[in-house]
């Protein structure tokens, strides 16, 4: 028998051993090594480089935020006046052909053609 490698079949892939109770035991990771998995080895210099670009952009977008102008009060009033008066006549008209459409109102006037 090899020694390290287990040839039951139920045993997970990959280097095991047997423990006290004879139950397979990975020695390693299956995947170690394999640089699919691991395409970027991990190093602590490139790690507080990405944490520092991060902490900027958030502490940029912050600022940004709280330096952003507050919106100028513009009177919007004679808009939304035309605009709600436009509404009630486009709902005025509407209400009006479709009573001429039942036969409840008189279907001469111009508009309601």
């Amino acid at each position: 028998m090899l020694a390290g490698i287990s040839v039951d079949p139920g045993a997970p892939p990959g280097p095991t051993r047997r423990d006290r109770m004879g139950v397979a035991v990975v020695v390693g990771a299956p995947l170690e090594g394999d640089s699919f998995w691991d395409p970027i080895a991990f190093s602590w210099p490139l790690f507080g480089i990405l944490l520092a670009i991060v902490a900027v952009l958030t502490i940029g977008f912050v600022v940004w935020l709280v330096l952003q102008p507050e919106e100028p009060d513009h009177d919007t009033t004679d808009l939304v006046d035309k605009a709600t008066e436009h509404d009630r006549d486009r709902a005025r008209t509407i209400r009006r052909r479709l009573d001429a459409d039942s036969g409840r109102a008189d279907t001469s006037e111009p508009e309601l053609r």
